[in-house]
């Protein structure tokens, strides 16, 4: 069968009436796909090894091939995007990671390889015998050259293969011995690494009278390298014992407990070399304790704070955080309290609450006062306040305040506010319906909340049935949804229930106040339903769901495989796919809603490197009704400018987006999220570092630069989103020339006047 990309023969299938189905396109004719490896003088380069793989898969699936005589070979490929290794002795090995195969082509491609420079060596202990079996590494400081490993023979004689010439990094590891790391600048003669066994690592802790403290604690942290760094310790009389540490610089910090209340930390850096035992004392001797500290804990009305945990904790002198100390204590009847051991230094003061939420009610800058010291005025930082009760008025003992027990006999709670914002505040008690409490909170305020009087709720049972309203709907998953989540996507964990093979389902202890029954259909078909107050019944009629197919291309015919093409519907009724190998898709679209389809990288976003740079695409609405079907292509945009977002540190929950023009701050958490189904979302971001890296950074989830490239030039509004739910919005206009890059740091939205939008 001969395919053709620009044509589909489209048949219907019969179905249980929830949406139509189409005939996937059969596989397309293999391409053969030339090579030709080349020295840097153009010469043929023969026996080089090339491996090929379709981008969006694994090297685990590559497809070998090697050169002739005359340096060419082939491979048979499927029409897509692939990406290739060549490996040749004698030369580095070399990417190409955007090899692009079209239908009925006959593509040609030339490979050229830089000659490898010598590294080679020995490796010895430190009274200079050889050291057989050790790993060596040599990562090269160009990002686009693979890290190149070998070791040890009996001789302790390693030669590397492919080591490109320039700057780099070399790694030595062998077990039970210190690895070793060398600046190297390739070409050049025999190196000679020398490694010691592991080290140990004595800390001895003094008081403040020059006498060693027994059983004394501390910890080490590495400064050069952070990663793999054994962390075993014995705790002896003499001190810390820290029996197998590789050989580099280390942080070590002491601690010291003046009182049982009160605790200080001195940091001290310390050397340890291979092979040898190091010790290092940490000595508070000398240091002066500005204690008893007493004074009385009262509210800026003079009203005294009892009955809190108090923790005083020493600011960070002038001459830096080398010596750190604070104490603990509880506030008596009247508000006072007794500090026996604090730092000769001004303190940052905190008292927390009482309800097992361990909020914080109260904060002071103060320096110590002395034996006889008189009240500290305690700022508070703001704080929701309130009482829980049953339906009868007795306080409800034990509940959950975003998801932290409290538990008292007065029902009470203190929630600590940071700023002057609204606030969204979930409340669930055993046997009770939840409560979503929305107030707004004042800066520096304490506001009492009416009583929240939980209600055990009521039942709803009900069937779901196709849109005939006769033909049940077996084993649906039926989503409780309260009106401010609605526009989320369902994977943003509502309360599910799975209906029986009857299609029937039930809910219990559903709030007293209207809420939203969803379905979305895997096998077709979705509902929303709004469920009154005092409703005990339902019947969910799916609506049908439209069709959408087509092919996801370069836009040259090459077809993208493993490509998400995802539907972003109103309502939270999202869908999703994958494009096959032939980049087809077909795409069930909620029939009679609004929708965006969006098209992204996404599989490939965890993919090893190298990679090629991702390929974006730009959203586009869609508005189906049911049955329909309609055909849709899409191609990656291109040309025009970009963006880059950057932002001074990662944060969870960080979210960026771009709508394109002039746009609004939206009005409230719904809005924000409707709006975002429109908006272009940033490039996937990319993998920098070669596998096996030593010096890689571990698993990184959270972002500091957003990209967004090949954008049409015009005007923006960028979108900053700092964590859901409740998040502060920062909304940032943008215009953007033809080929103009734009770099913005717009901080964090919660520090820089965002509005805060809670659901």
């Amino acid at each position: 069968m001969r395919w053709s990309w620009v044509g589909l023969v489209a048949v219907v299938l019969a179905c249980a009436g929830t949406r139509p189905e189409l005939e996937t396109p059969g596989p397309a004719n293999d391409v053969a796909w030339m090579f030709r490896v080349v020295d840097p003088e153009g010469r043929p380069v023969s026996g080089a090894r090339v491996k090929v793989w379709r981008a969006d898969l694994s090297q685990d699936s590559a497809l070998p091939g090697m050169t002739d005589a005359r340096g060419t070979g082939r491979v048979a490929l499927k029409p897509g995007r692939y990406a290739a290794e060549v490996q040749a002795r004698g030369f580095v090995t070399a990417f190409r990671t955007d090899i692009r195969i079209a239908p009925e082509s006959k593509p040609r491609m030339e490979l050229s390889l830089a000659r490898a420079v010598r590294l080679s060596g020995r490796v010895v202990d430190t009274e200079g015998n050889p050291l057989n079996s050790v790993w060596l590494r040599f990562v090269s400081s160009s990002v686009a050259t693979p890290l190149v490993q070998t070791s040890s023979d009996t001789q302790g004689r390693f030669t590397f293969e492919g080591v490109a010439a320039g700057e780099g990094l070399l790694h030595a590891s062998k077990s039970e011995w210190s690895s070793g790391r060398l600046k190297v600048v390739t070409p050049q003669p025999e190196l000679t690494v020398v490694m010691g066994r592991y080290s140990s690592l004595l800390v001895r802790v003094v008081d403040t009278e020059g006498r060693g403290v027994p059983n004394g604690t501390s910890n080490v942290e590495p400064v050069d390298r952070r990663f793999g760094i054994p962390h075993q310790s014995t705790q002896t009389p003499e001190g810390t014992f820290y029996p197998r540490l590789p050989a580099q610089r280390y942080r070590v910090k002491a601690h010291y407990a003046p009182d049982s209340g009160c605790w200080w930390e001195r940091t001290v850096d310390v050397d340890v070399l291979p092979g040898q035992q190091a010790e290092v004392t940490v000595s508070f001797e000398g240091i002066d304790s500005a204690g008893p500290w007493t004074g009385r804990a009262v509210t800026p009305k003079g009203a005294p704070l009892a009955g809190r945990p108090l923790k005083a904790t020493a600011l960070e002198s002038p001459e830096g955080s080398e010596l750190e100390g604070g104490c603990v204590t509880r506030t008596g009847p009247d508000g006072r309290f007794e500090l026996m051991h604090p730092l000769v230094r001004p303190h940052k003061i905190e008292i927390k609450s009482n309800d097992g939420l361990h909020q914080l009610v109260g904060v002071a800058e103060q320096g110590p006062l002395g034996p006889n010291g008189g009240p500290v005025v305690f700022q508070h930082p703001g704080a929701l306040m309130g009482r829980v009760l049953q339906p009868d008025g007795q306080p409800v003992k034990k509940y959950w305040l975003q998801g932290y027990p409290v538990a008292n006999r007065d029902g009470r709670f203190t929630w600590t506010t940071d700023t002057s914002r609204p606030y969204s505040l979930f409340i669930a008690a055993q046997g009770m319906a939840s409560v979503r409490l929305r107030a707004e909170a004042r800066a520096h305020e304490e506001r009492a909340l009416p009583d929240i009087t939980l209600a055990p709720g009521h039942t709803v049972v009900g069937r779901v049935l196709h849109e005939d309203g006769q033909t049940v709907v077996p084993h649906a998953q039926v989503e409780w949804v309260d009106p401010a989540d609605l526009e989320n996507p369902g994977d943003e964990h509502p309360v599910k229930r799975e209906a029986d093979k009857a299609g029937r389902f039930h809910f219990e202890r559903l709030p007293p106040r209207p809420q939203f029954l969803r379905v979305n259909e895997e096998r077709g078909g979705t509902a929303v339903y709004e469920v009154g107050a005092n409703e005990d019944q339902v019947e969910l009629r799916l609506t049908a769901d439209a069709l959408l197919e087509g092919f996801v291309t370069d836009g040259a015919r090459v077809p993208l495989a493993g490509v998400t093409v995802q539907a972003r519907c109103k309502a939270g009724l999202d869908t999703r796919t994958t494009t096959d190998d032939a980049g087809h898709y077909m795409l069930r679209v909620p029939g009679d809603r609004e929708c965006f389809v969006h098209v992204s990288e996404e599989p490939l976003r965890e993919a090893r490197w190298p990679r090629s740079a991702p390929l974006v695409f730009s959203p586009q609405p869609v508005s189906l009704s049911q049955h329909a079907r309609e055909r849709r292509d899409f191609v990656p945009r291109s040309g025009g400018g970009a963006l880059q977002v950057h932002f001074p540190e990662p944060r969870e929950g960080l979210e960026t987006f771009l709508v394109p023009g002039h746009v609004d701050m939206p009005n409230a958490y719904g809005a924000l999220r409707m709006l975002q189904r429109s908006a272009f979302t940033s490039d996937p971001a990319a993998r920098k570092w070669p596998p096996e890296d030593p010096d890689a950074p571990g698993p990184y989830h959270w972002r500091v630069d957003f990209d967004f490239s090949h954008l049409p030039p015009g005007r923006y509004t960028l979108f900053v989103v700092d964590g859901w739910p409740g998040p502060s919005v920062l909304r940032v206009p943008v215009d953007l020339k033809q080929g103009e890059t734009k770099s913005l740091q717009p901080g964090f939205p919660a520090d820089n006047g965002g509005t805060w939008l809670v659901p």
